[in-house]
């Protein structure tokens, strides 16, 4: 290639990450990366688990209501209102409100940190990329109801950078230290979980006026005076969520609850070793394990799958990407100063701050790196402390010129990551939306006070009371004097009663109560990913079932309890999304539907437009509806034939078919001879 050639590519090169030099670039590339990473998706993200209860919450439009639902744990509820207010409840603009909420707090302890090491800036800004790709949380996508939590978490980092700002800039001391204090308590009141890494602030102080006082005498005086405020509102704070709030509750709640002490009850040195231990694992868990084995937690990681190799892609081009911008260079040392100083400093920093932040954890016998379903938000207020560990242990250990690789390493994995967890959260909306949409189509509106049995939830990740939310938004519920609507019952632990009729059922979450009858609900069933979802009635007896059971929910599924206009129960706007493509349960629904009123006429119109759409079941006893529609309308031949090919479709179809046949043979107009045929096709005993 021509020298001169190769001379202008990198005169451009350098002209271009030269951009790495203003003031703007790294906030942009940070939140760069956060769009990439948790956003490449975002269109089809939406609502999950306890996302559900905000949304219908704020859906009920009873402010009252939103705010008395947290009372029993975190009254303070003001970033929903907020957020609902602006945005509604379009999935869409929750992601985004959370993202950048997480990427403002982040740039605002970079900045700080900035005045803390500034000759170690650079490997800051990894640091801010590394925090918002963090591979420990997984829930970014669960956006709804971890909203506050990360409205709390950029409160406390534009906290900080203000304190930072009135000691650093002591003329604006009398207006950034009042808004710091301000912000501080409504950051430490919001929730919870970042309450105890106030406790850096006193350290930070510190570490600021002594490198500018350098009579220690005088550094003390300094610090501890413009501690004070801060150790006012945490002391305040503490003892209104120790004592008074408790104190308030009509029942222990597990958020007040101090469970650690049980360990110290057989002996203080056990239970301190106890504290020690889980403490230990803990930190190494978070600063180090976890950059990763957060990818291969993933169930989805295997290099057979295209997301897979999208994701190292995508985090291998990021991670690139970033390096490029943001050199790791000896400059960044400071010549003729020993630099390991600085090194100690992050490392005791950072160390300090994990354990403050860990506290409320440990308080209450749980652990950041525990297993379960949703263990992994424990790592939100951790992981800056873990972070700069981990930075400490890289600028200590490893060679400057491994600096870089190392980084681009971390980096690539966290994104890498990152982007299997968002594609599990793509995946599981369109099983959710799927599920809502189909009975939406089969259940257009339900008679207040109905329950809904099931042995499913709609997806994984839905638990029975948020699915209760869920659905009575789909519905949307109006709630009375606390009582809702409508609530699902599940065997996640719900289901705990005889199917019955005319039992009483109710159950209370908190300020709502619902109450029913079991004689007043209908049973769903919803058999694998290619059949329909389906509301249960007598015609549907002796099907065949994947799940053992299922035939119980029949004997208490009233399906006159559905209503067929469709207004009554509209759906609100962007909630669920706009309605997917008509396919074949499409048809299904609206035929059984048609089949609970009567409409045999419209029954074969659907028959027909899916017909000529080329849709056909792939589940035998969703033949029920156009089987009955054609004896229904005389075409009894058709009837047999649709019965054929149901039982050709599915086995075990035979008891279904027996018990229709046995009941359409009692029609006025019946053709004997087929219904004989058919009895003797599908071995049916004597009616």
């Amino acid at each position: 290639m021509n020298p001169a050639t190769l001379k202008a590519g990198g005169t451009k090169l350098a002209a271009l990450k030269q951009l790495s030099e203003k003031p703007w670039f790294y906030p942009a590339i940070l939140l760069l990366i956060g769009l990439l990473t948790h956003g490449y998706t975002l269109a089809s993200l939406g609502f999950y688990w306890d996302d559900w209860e905000v949304v219908f919450l704020l859906n009920t439009k009873l402010p009252a209501l939103l705010y008395g639902y947290f009372s029993f744990d975190r009254p303070f509820a003001w970033p929903y209102q907020l957020m609902g207010t602006l945005a509604g409840l379009n999935p869409i603009g929750w992601h985004i409100a959370a993202l950048l909420a997480r990427w403002a707090g982040i740039l605002f302890l970079y900045y700080s940190l900035k005045f803390l090491w500034p000759r170690r800036s650079s490997y800051l800004r990894w640091l801010g990329a590394l925090l918002i790709t963090y591979p420990g949380f997984f829930q970014q996508s669960a956006s709804t109801a971890y909203f506050r939590h990360f409205i709390s978490f950029f409160l406390f980092g534009l906290s900080i950078y203000l304190m930072v700002l009135a000691v650093t800039r002591p003329k604006w001391g009398r207006l950034f230290f009042p808004l710091s204090w301000l912000i501080a308590a409504l950051q430490i009141l919001t929730i919870e979980y970042f309450a105890t890494l106030e406790l850096i602030r006193p350290l930070l102080l510190w570490m600021l006026i002594a490198d500018r006082d350098k009579k220690i005498s005088v550094s003390i005086r300094k610090t501890v005076l413009a501690s004070l405020p801060y150790l006012l509102i945490f002391g305040v704070y503490f003892y209104w969520r120790s004592v008074i709030f408790p104190a308030s509750l009509a029942t222990k709640q597990y958020a007040a609850d101090v469970k650690f002490l049980a360990d110290f009850q057989p002996s203080f040195v056990g239970g301190l070793l106890t504290l020690f231990t889980r403490a230990f694992i803990d930190l190494f868990y978070v600063a180090l394990q976890v950059w990763v084995e957060g990818l291969f937690r993933q169930d989805s990681f295997t290099f057979q799958s295209k997301i897979a190799w999208f994701a190292f892609g995508l985090g291998i081009l990021i991670a690139m990407l970033f390096a490029f911008f943001n050199d790791v260079k000896d400059a960044d040392e400071e010549p003729g100063r020993d630099n390991s100083q600085s090194v100690i400093s992050i490392f005791a920093f950072g160390l300090y701050a994990f354990i403050v932040s860990g506290l409320p954890i440990w308080a209450t016998a749980r652990q950041i790196s525990g297993i379960g379903r949703f263990d992994d938000r424990f790592t939100l207020a951790p992981m800056f402390g873990a972070g700069l560990i981990l930075i400490a242990l890289i600028l200590w250990l490893a060679r400057s010129k491994q600096h870089k690789s190392i980084l681009v390493f971390l980096l690539t994995f966290s994104i890498a990551t990152q982007v299997l967890v968002v594609n599990k959260y793509r995946l599981d909306w369109q099983v959710q939306r799927d599920y809502y949409w189909q009975l939406y189509w089969r259940v257009p509106a339900l008679q207040t006070g109905t329950a809904i049995f099931s042995y499913a939830q709609p997806s994984p990740t839905m638990p029975g009371y948020d699915t209760s939310f869920a659905l009575n938004v789909l519905f949307n519920g109006k709630v009375v004097d606390g009582k809702i609507p409508y609530w699902f019952f599940t065997n996640d632990r719900f289901l705990n009663f005889d199917f019955k009729p005319g039992l009483p059922i109710s159950y209370t979450d908190r300020n709502l109560q619902f109450s029913g009858n079991t004689s007043n609900a209908i049973s769903i069933v919803h058999q694998g990913d290619a059949n329909c979802l389906q509301v249960l009635d007598t015609v549907y007896s002796g099907q065949p079932f994947y799940v053992e059971g299922n035939d119980a929910l029949i004997a208490v599924s009233n399906v006159s309890r559905i209503l067929a206009d469709p207004q009554a129960a509209a759906l609100p706007a962007g909630v669920f999304g706009p309605e997917p493509a008509r396919n074949w349960c499409y048809f299904f629904e609206k035929a059984d539907l048609a089949r609970q009123q009567g409409n045999w006429q419209t029954i074969l119109s659907l028959e027909a437009q899916a017909l000529k759409l080329g849709l056909a079941p792939k589940f035998g006893a969703e033949y029920i509806p156009f089987i009955e529609a054609r004896a229904q309308t005389g075409d009894w031949r058709k009837a047999y034939e649709l019965s054929l090919a149901a039982q050709k479709l599915t086995a075990g179809m035979e008891p279904v078919l027996c018990a229709n046949w046995n009941r359409l043979g009692n029609l006025p107009a019946s053709d004997a001879q087929l219904v004989n045929q058919a009895r003797q096709d599908f071995s049916c005993s004597a009616p």
